[in-house]
């Protein structure tokens, strides 16, 4: 952030149910509707599945990792 012209004015960690019933439920809704709209696209397939990954990784390591916002100001 230094580095980038910014000076850090903050950071924080949103709580795990933001992450899993505010972004990760609904998108998995909106994912099985691209696929249907989508079917045999393999970028799709392959963004998804991506995707999916994701939600895997944050439920089994939750405890260890999260997601952290910056809040900077340009300098």
């Amino acid at each position: 952030m230094h580095k980038a012209g910014y000076s850090f004015i903050a950071s924080f960690v949103l709580p795990e149910e933001c992450w899993t019933d505010g972004y990760f439920t609904p998108r998995g809704a909106t994912e099985q509707m691209l696929l249907a709209k989508c079917p045999g696209n393999m970028a799709v397939e392959s963004y998804i599945e991506d995707e999916r990954h994701e939600v895997e990784l944050f439920a089994k390591y939750k405890q260890h990792y999260g997601y952290v916002f910056y809040v900077g100001k340009k300098r």
